[in-house]
């Protein structure tokens, strides 16, 4: 008999998704909330690596993204003038090929939700947890609605109070949750740097990721179907700013200003009517038990990290299907949580950590001597790593 009989997931994102997806598919009574209502931006596009698409396998979409994204191999470096200067291969391990999938943000969104519905989940957007009462036997959450993304949210007077064997928190790097685990003991930390994202027509030459450093600015080039791409930049911005949506355009193509080739054609053909996404880059490690009784963190909730491995995603879709692996295979919650905990833990602070390195060893930033030790395994030899274990 499974450690839960139903479970509420406050967060609709990918980890929240597949974890609903996981846990419906087995028979468990799941809901999701989701606080951001249907005018939400879900985000740009993102990679996923082989050891996430075994993971996808396991909820039955593994095809469906590859359908509907771009499958590729190796990873490219160009010089700033888009002239190619090594190819990183894809490294030999557990989960097989296509070794890369990039896809479309809210088309894999949309995969998961089709799944985590289809396999009898209930999710509703525009709510997000209000209060959470624990007991032994189980969780009572009481839900407010959400009113808008610089509104506070609005509580629904009791009318919406529900119980579960448990709660997890997939609900992101501001998690209302983690905050319910830990206070303020855990919170984002800004790194002085920042991603921008725009979409794009899919150049012919454009085939594989591919990843170009001019100075302290890193350009990222990835194809997500036939026919679009889009260009993520990292750049410093320092003190953490804020700037106004009608100004990302021109401030991604300033920070382009030293590509050519390429790369600068993309630049000019970002246009001021472009939609373009801005997020401060942060750094987030919760480094004890992402658990306390009946309520759980996972995804970004209990570690986050620059994208320079692409497997921020990927860790929380790992997250996802080892808890609903490990509820189904415990009867005692607690041993439950405790074995998916021991489970994830290193592996996600590994992704963390590394990442952090390799953004500061790009940028020319002060290097620890955990980042110096972690670095001289380089890129292929973190891939290969992650490739080697199980997830």
């Amino acid at each position: 008999m499974p450690a839960v009989d139903s479970v509420l997931i406050q967060g609709g994102g990918v980890g929240g998704l597949t974890l609903a997806a996981a846990l419906a598919q087995r028979g468990v009574q799941v809901d999701v909330v989701e606080a951001v209502g249907s005018d939400a931006v879900l985000g740009v596009g993102l990679n996923q690596p082989s050891n996430v698409l075994a993971a996808l396998d396991e909820i039955g979409v593994r095809q469906a993204c590859i359908d509907a994204g771009f499958p590729f191999e190796e990873l490219l470096l160009w010089s700033p003038a888009s002239e190619q200067v090594a190819a990183i291969p894809p490294p030999a391990g557990l989960y097989g090929t296509p070794s890369n999938n990039a896809i479309s943000r809210p088309l894999y969104n949309g995969i998961l939700r089709e799944a985590a519905e289809r396999a009898g989940a209930r999710i509703r957007t525009g709510a997000t947890v209000w209060e959470l009462t624990e007991d032994d036997a189980g969780v009572e959450v009481e839900l407010a609605t959400w009113t808008g993304k610089r509104t506070a949210p609005r509580r629904d007077g009791g009318a919406d109070r529900r119980r579960y064997d448990l709660v997890v928190g997939f609900d992101g790097v501001r998690s209302r949750i983690r905050e319910h685990l830990f206070g303020d003991r855990y919170v984002p930390v800004p790194t002085g740097f920042a991603v921008w994202r725009v979409v794009m027509p899919r150049p012919a030459d454009v085939t594989h990721i591919v990843m170009a450093l001019s100075g302290d600015v890193k350009a990222v080039l990835t194809p997500t179907s036939r026919t679009e791409m889009y260009i993520a930049l990292v750049s410093p911005e320092p003190g953490n700013p804020r700037y106004e949506r009608a100004d990302f355009a021109r401030l991604v193509r300033e920070r382009m200003t030293s590509f050519s080739g390429l790369i600068g054609q993309l630049r000019d053909g970002i246009t001021d009517e472009q939609y373009v996404s801005y997020a401060p880059l942060e750094s987030l490690m919760v480094r004890e038990p992402w658990f306390r009784g009946r309520v759980a963190i996972a995804g970004d909730a209990a570690h986050t990290s620059p994208p320079h491995l692409a497997q921020g995603a990927a860790m929380a879709v790992e997250d996802a299907v080892v808890l609903a692996a490990s509820l189904d295979e415990h009867t005692s919650l607690p041993d439950a949580l405790d074995a998916w905990y021991l489970r994830r833990r290193d592996r996600a602070a590994f992704v963390a950590d590394m990442s952090l390195a390799l953004l500061r060893q790009e940028t020319g930033s002060e290097l620890t001597p955990a980042d110096l030790e972690l670095l001289q395994m380089g890129i292929p030899g973190a891939q290969a790593r992650l490739a080697a274990q199980s997830y």
